[in-house]
């Protein structure tokens, strides 16, 4: 289960909290994204692309497994956004491998941390 929390709650499986600097949203995610949390994280995220950010950075650095199913919400994403606007903060192969070995590094950039994510966004102090 997973708790949508603008303050980090813990739900057990998954913790996802939002944080806005400036345009940007920057969403952190920590534990398992599974076939079972996966969809709870896309309603989490669509929340947050409902407000339209400039930018969406998703930390994924306390992921502990990344699964099909939470690239297809990632990917989702990076649709609804405008090129370049999907930025995913990972420094683990536990998250990056699954980009690279699918080819979503491509169109969805890595950084090793948020505030390279949000190098050169106006605003948001990065």
């Amino acid at each position: 289960m997973i708790v949508a929390s603008e303050d980090g709650q813990d739900a057990g499986d998954l913790e996802v909290s939002v944080r806005w600097r400036g345009p940007a949203a920057v969403v952190t995610v920590g534990g398992e994204i599974d076939l079972v949390t996966a969809p709870e994280l896309g309603e989490f995220v669509g929340g947050v692309l409902e407000r339209e950010p400039g930018v969406l950075v998703v930390d994924l650095r306390a992921v502990d497994f990344l699964s099909s199913s939470g690239l297809q919400v990632l990917a989702g994403a990076h649709r609804q956004l405008d090129a370049g606007a999907l930025r995913v903060v990972s420094t683990s192969s536990i998250t990056s491998r699954p980009f690279t070995t699918t080819g979503l590094d491509e169109w969805i950039s890595l950084f090793p941390s948020v505030d390279q994510a949000l190098a050169g966004v106006a605003g948001a102090g990065g």
